[in-house]
């Protein structure tokens, strides 16, 4: 995945570099002026880590009744997919055991087994789009802008997202990301009631922890105020999880997101069994469109809060000297 990441970004004409925790950071070339916005999607999915011969650990949130005797693995040993099966999962330990892959050694990673890919019905099926799904959205928006010498706009890929924001910390505490800019957290998130797959990326109002940045947000409100109604745009509070957003806001960033509806969240399928999970082509395609116009037209979007000030306080003054003069006497 980091791998890929790079060879597309520097294909794109960006300077891409690897931070001391691994995290990537994507930057167009040259001097850029106006808002720094700096877009964050993670790069890994729940799985698991071989802990020694046919044991296993649980990295990532994944319900127990999902890891039942017999769910297919696939363990990653030098590059190569070995074929194995969880015999037992201990939920207190978070501890897998495992039938087959004898080969895999201490520190080797394994998923679960599950088609990598497949489109349908408009629809893009993969075993791993949370956040896939959130780099790819990040890397096609900074392809748009990398030749682009007016967009301030750079991205941050972070690794260990699922175990507590690990890289995030690191980057935030090595400060990758200037104090002053704005953060704009993009992610696949769990489609909850109010919210369909298929009906345009979500502007996030916050998360299960925490109410985001108005300011951040008043850059992606603005965008889509110049959307046309063929291409549209949710706007809900997501308490499926916590995003990266919260974890940047705690550390005093302006920060946002921007959530593509995703269903089977972590591979947590109906009836109990482990399916890809599954995205819309036309929200991912949204949001780069929604990504590029706020970061091309920053300023006018970190206006947009003084014009919806002046836009509601026309009725104050329509209708305000009728209260006054109807004011009760008491």
């Amino acid at each position: 995945m980091i791998a890929e990441a790079a060879r597309i970004a520097r294909e794109a004409g960006l300077d891409v570099r690897a931070d001391a925790h691994g995290n990537l950071t994507l930057r167009p070339p040259g001097r850029r002026r106006g808002p720094a916005i700096w877009l964050v999607a993670h790069m890994d999915h729940p799985g698991f880590e071989i802990m020694g011969r046919g044991e296993a650990r649980l990295m990532g949130g994944v319900r127990p009744e999902f890891l039942r005797a017999g769910t297919k693995l696939r363990v990653y040993h030098r590059g190569e997919a070995i074929p194995a099966r969880i015999t037992r999962f201990a939920k207190s330990s978070r501890r897998i055991r495992f039938q087959g892959g004898r080969e895999a050694r201490r520190g080797d990673f394994g998923v679960w087994e599950l088609e990598d890919f497949h489109m349908r019905g408009g629809n893009v099926h993969a075993r791993q789009l949370d956040d896939l799904a959130g780099s790819a959205v990040s890397l096609a928006a900074m392809g748009r802008v990398a030749r682009s010498g007016s967009v301030n706009l750079s991205a941050l890929l972070t690794r260990a997202e699922e175990i507590g924001f690990v890289g995030t910390l690191g980057a935030i505490e090595s400060g990758v990301i200037p104090r002053d800019a704005l953060v704009i957290n993009v992610e696949a998130s769990k489609v909850l009631p109010g919210v369909t797959i298929g009906g345009g990326p979500i502007i996030r109002a916050g998360d299960r922890q925490r109410t985001f940045d108005a300011q951040a947000e008043d850059l992606l409100l603005a965008a889509r105020d110049r959307f046309p109604k063929s291409k549209p745009i949710q706007r809900a509070l997501m308490t499926g999880g916590t995003c990266e957003a919260t974890a940047f806001s705690l550390h005093g960033y302006r920060a946002t997101g921007l959530a593509i509806p995703l269903g089977n969240y972590h591979n947590m399928g109906p009836r109990n069994r482990l399916e890809p999970e599954v995205v819309a082509a036309r929200d991912l395609a949204t949001a780069v469109d929604l990504i590029e116009l706020a970061a091309r037209n920053a300023p006018q979007g970190l206006a947009w809060a003084g014009r919806m000030r002046s836009r509601v306080g026309r009725y104050l003054r329509q209708y305000g000297a009728r209260l006054r003069a109807t004011r009760p006497k008491l």
